[in-house]
């Protein structure tokens, strides 16, 4: 059985990585991430429906080693499926800070039906003050779990797959 914390032992773990740093490291991120739950901006109940949206959805993080002397950058993907369609955004993102910050951004989403594509875009690089970010709050390699706050505030867990 899996271990995830609770709002109150989230909301400390956040308070201690403003404070001190929450102590991730690059090559704890590294993997598949699945989608848990979410928590509102200012709110200490999980958002149902949204977090079984995305659970359905199959919602998933991709962090993947850019080059192998670069302990800071990553390869992300964001991927949504319903079905035989799949969603992904794909771009880059980096490790920032003591907290720390993993700012991201996308330059490419992919649409397809199975294995056939069929929709491909590039997207344009966010101006540095616009960069979306995750706030990296606490992470358990033991129970497999991450927690960060997102630039819109909201809270979000994922489980390494």
């Amino acid at each position: 059985m899996k271990y995830f914390p609770d709002i109150k032992e989230i909301k400390l773990l956040e308070k201690n990585s403003q404070k001190n740093g929450s102590g991730i490291e690059y090559e704890e991120l590294l993997g598949i991430w699945n989608f848990k739950y979410v928590w509102g901006k200012e709110s200490d109940e999980i958002k149902n429906i949204s977090s079984s949206i995305l659970q359905v959805l199959s919602a998933r993080l991709e962090l993947k080693s850019k080059k192998k002397v670069d302990k800071l950058n990553f390869e992300i993907k964001n991927s949504i499926n319903f079905g035989f369609l799949k969603v992904i955004f794909i771009g880059n993102a980096e490790l920032k800070g003591l907290r720390p910050l993993l700012t991201f951004y996308f330059e490419e989403l992919k649409i397809s039906i199975s294995n056939f594509q069929i929709f491909n875009k590039e997207l344009k690089k966010p101006e540095n003050k616009k960069m979306p970010f995750f706030s990296l709050v606490g992470i358990s390699t033991k129970d497999k779990w991450l927690c960060a706050r997102g630039r819109g505030g909201g809270l979000a867990i994922w489980v390494k797959s």
